[in-house]
């Protein structure tokens, strides 16, 4: 064999070895250390420490990422709190949040144009930004036209204001198969103006002119989660708990995990919930049901996305046994009378912070609802 072809060959060999170390990285680490999904490991598959020997942390570590290797007091602390884990991640009381954006002719597209101006971009961009932590369910786009010209034109310029605006939105990262549009030219006026004419009707029409974008948005309310957690302590009571339930689930930790995770697997399984499940209501857990149906013709990175939000309400529920554990027994010092309804009980904690102990205040600080 010539230098050459060593040398091709010990590289492949190389690139087999590190795809293959890379795949069985957590396997190889726990050699090392116990492996977590929470800390930084080097190729050897050891915890990564700064300066001081601390272990180095990953911008997803929670209290249930905690190994003994680097944070052994939590780990023990954490002993006989067994967080609840769903096999699924279900919640049967979802509903749906509608956000409207309505773009005017005459600011956000010409008279008689289905250019989309400046404008009427920035009101789409804004939109989006205020939805970056969201799951886009799905976007309905309805574009209308005034009364003036036929009804034939009017229909196709609707159409194509529609257009532009899910060009524009797909222009700015959303999926193309959450978007709907609907043309309905002259319909539904919102004024009508009899008896001007010319410049003044056309002026006074302006309102009619216009495309109408309503973003769908799941939510995750308080008494969905109280429900699930309620179903879950049942099923699991005899090694499984919350601690103080009504404390856990008035805190935004376990809506923030169910946020995170439809969030995840929304945008992991954009198009198979638009080829298999497009006609599928939100609520009740329809959405993720269907997915599981059609499980031998998910991609794998929509496998990868339901795994993975399965495991943010594992760790979201771990996280809230916790800090209900550690701070129960402050809750019922500091807070007895206080109702656990819309973060209440969050609140009187805050408010008598310098009051709670310091088990508490960790805790606090470690879930993220405290800041140093």
């Amino acid at each position: 064999m010539n230098k050459s072809k060593a040398r091709t060959s010990c590289l492949k060999s190389l690139s087999a070895l590190l795809i293959a170390g890379s795949i069985l990285a957590p396997v190889a680490s726990q050699a090392g250390d116990e492996y977590s999904p929470g800390y930084q490991y080097d190729m050897r598959g050891y915890v990564v420490r700064d300066a001081k020997g601390n272990c180095v942390r990953t911008s997803k570590w929670s209290p249930t990422d905690a190994i003994a290797a680097c944070d052994s007091t939590l780990t023990k602390e954490r002993a006989g709190e067994m967080p609840v884990r769903e096999k699924k991640a279900r919640v049967t009381g979802v509903t749906t949040q509608i956000d409207l954006a309505i773009l005017h002719a005459g600011d956000d597209f010409a008279f008689d144009s289905a250019e989309l101006s400046n404008s009427g971009k920035q009101v789409l961009d804004a939109t989006l930004k205020s939805h970056s932590d969201d799951y886009i369910h799905r976007v309905h786009i309805a574009g209308y036209t005034d009364q003036i010209g036929n009804d034939e034109y009017n229909l196709k310029l609707s159409q194509r204001r529609g257009d532009s605006v899910m060009k524009e939105l797909v222009a700015q990262g959303l999926p193309e198969e959450r978007i709907r549009v609907t043309a309905h030219g002259s319909a539904d006026p919102i004024v009508t103006c009899p008896g001007l004419a010319g410049a003044a009707r056309i002026r006074c029409l302006a309102p009619n002119r216009r495309v109408e974008v309503r973003f769908v948005i799941p939510v995750v309310n308080t008494d969905a989660a109280a429900e699930f957690v309620a179903r879950r302590r049942q099923d699991e009571v005899k090694d499984k708990n919350i601690q103080v339930e009504a404390v856990a689930v008035d805190t935004p930790i376990i809506q923030q995990g169910f946020k995170d995770a439809t969030k995840i697997i929304g945008d992991g399984c954009s198009k198979e919930i638009a080829t298999f499940c497009d006609d599928v209501p939100i609520g009740e857990n329809r959405v993720l049901n269907c997915l599981y149906e059609y499980n031998a013709q998910l991609s794998g990175g929509c496998k990868a996305s339901i795994d993975t939000g399965e495991s943010t309400i594992e760790a979201a529920l771990g996280n809230a046994n916790f800090f209900g554990a550690k701070c129960g027994p402050d809750l019922e010092r500091l807070c007895s009378g206080v109702k656990p309804v819309g973060g209440a009980l969050l609140a009187c904690l805050m408010d008598n912070i310098n009051n709670t102990e310091k088990r508490c205040y960790d805790a606090m600080i470690e879930t993220g609802l405290l800041t140093h």
